[in-house]
């Protein structure tokens, strides 16, 4: 692209250079109005002479396009819901880990979602501590992550 441009500029300069040693030695009256008209042309010529070398796929319907804009909206949905999903586990992993302090735990959980609907819910928790029966109870009452989707250390 920026090959295209520069070659492109060079014809218009060294147009412009040749057209200005022609104007100096053109001769006074009537031959000079239509020297510099001819010149003017070529000029249009150099700059607009690019355009026709443009290669333009028409061929390329609308529902190229609208399935190409689709792909990238499932892109963007997919990645968003990913995100959105690491999100609440690294909140609800925070919040088990804050409920575990509270009771003198030292714990760093790692939760797993679910999607509904396209909205993540904490589905299962991996314990990296022996079964706090207080914790344990407070996981499945605050979140809404059952007893058996609760994986605890062995002692």
């Amino acid at each position: 692209m920026i090959e295209l441009f520069r070659s492109w500029l060079l014809g218009i300069i060294a147009t412009s250079l040749i057209l200005a040693v022609i104007y100096s030695i053109a001769p006074p009256g009537k031959l000079r109005p239509a020297t510099r008209l001819i010149g003017g042309l070529v000029l249009l010529m150099a700059v607009l002479g690019p355009l026709g070398r443009i290669d333009v796929d028409w061929d390329t319907s609308y529902s190229d396009y609208a399935n190409l804009i689709q792909d990238q909206i499932d892109s963007y949905r997919t990645e968003n819901e990913n995100r959105y999903a690491e999100l609440i586990s690294e909140r609800v992993e925070t919040y088990i880990a804050d409920k575990g302090n509270e009771g003198g735990l030292v714990c760093h959980p790692s939760v797993t979602t679910r999607m509904e609907q396209g909205v993540p819910f904490p589905d299962s928790v991996v314990m990296d501590i022996p079964l706090d029966e207080d914790l344990a109870a407070s996981i499945a009452d605050d979140l809404g992550i059952p007893r058996e989707r609760q994986i605890w250390r062995e002692r």
